[in-house]
């Protein structure tokens, strides 16, 4: 049998069956089994998954639990990008039970992306995946694995150290960069108001220079847990550097923006920052911290605009006489 006379009948949500196996590494004859019928590929214990390995959010693990799913940048997508160069629906991948070989084959096809779909480099219309293989699409470069519980353990905690600042449990920037960008299109898309707050800690240097850095990251760690039980569970916050932070508050006008950078500058204005170091002696302090509100669409249309915004705002209440909300 030729390459070309092979046939491959992936199994669609639809029920259908098509696909050209002019790109496939091999091609003996598949049956499509139903999703709930579908066993798990590769050894015992181990499922098909994609990796981040660069990009946004490099570390992330997306499991392959479908018969077919969806990568783009669409939020419906089974397994979604954070990437303006992904096109909404950029490929799919289909899991092909082998009745003759008795294994799963996992196959890649591109839907028409704008910027195509690569595998090792090369562009494809559609093609067996083998482990190790690269997909890159837009600038995000994707690995595909079979891996076990220990795999998927170590890449979240991969993703985990990438994406949160190991000292106050916030995002770091660049994670709460890449959220806010799409969040802004989708209050853009749907009329939704957004705030942004830029907060920084006052007089902060005073802290290390006088109780010394040990006490000085006891502080921002404690500000973080309290920026975090300010806000609510949907608003994201993260450390901007060093005594900076940023958040951003989804559906939230400037009352209710307002509000909230109340109760973060209360509930740090109120705590006194303890520690007690190996030798037994304690310190105690108290600090204060001064906010900056901007508010889309009025004060910018897009993140740097915002954040900008924000960072004015946090100026003049600094020069206002700190630890005070200030608008833009």
């Amino acid at each position: 049998m030729t390459e070309s006379s092979r046939k491959l009948r992936p199994f669609h949500d639809d029920g259908s069956t098509s696909g050209s196996p002019e790109d496939a590494r091999t091609g003996d004859q598949t049956v499509a089994l139903p999703s709930e019928a579908v066993p798990v590929p590769g050894p015992a214990g181990e499922h098909a998954g994609l990796v981040v390995i660069q990009g946004k959010e490099i570390g992330r693990e997306y499991r392959l639990k479908r018969s077919r799913s969806i990568l783009g940048r669409d939020e419906g997508a089974t397994v979604r990008v954070l990437d303006e160069l992904v096109s909404r629906r950029h490929a799919s991948l289909e899991m092909v039970w082998d009745a003759e070989r008795k294994v799963q084959r996992i196959f890649i096809t591109d839907l028409g992306s704008t910027n195509r779909t690569y595998v090792n480099g090369e562009p494809v219309r559609r093609l067996e995946l083998r482990e190790g293989d690269k997909i890159r699409v837009g600038d995000t470069l994707l690995k595909f694995v079979f891996q076990d519980a220990l795999d998927s353990m170590f890449h979240r905690e991969i993703r985990h150290r990438i994406a949160y600042d190991q000292l106050t449990g916030l995002l770091t920037r660049e994670s709460l960069y890449a959220g806010l960008e799409l969040e802004l299109k989708r209050c853009a898309r749907y009329g939704i108001p957004l705030a942004v707050l830029m907060m920084d800690l006052d007089r902060f240097k005073s802290v290390n220079d006088t109780h010394g850095h040990l006490m000085g990251s006891h502080v921002l760690s404690e500000v973080g847990r309290l920026i975090r039980e300010g806000l609510r569970s949907s608003d994201i916050s993260a450390r901007y550097g060093g005594e900076e932070f940023l958040a951003y508050l989804s559906e939230q006008g400037s009352g209710d923006a307002r509000a909230a950078a109340e109760r973060i500058r209360r509930g740090i204005a109120a705590h006194r920052f303890t520690r007690t170091d190996p030798e037994g002696r304690t310190t105690s302090l108290g600090i204060t911290i001064s906010i900056g509100i901007s508010l889309f669409p009025r004060d910018g249309a897009g993140l740097e605009a915002l954040v900008a915004a924000a960072d004015r705002a946090l100026y003049l209440a600094k020069e206002e006489g700190r630890n005070r909300v200030r608008g833009a």
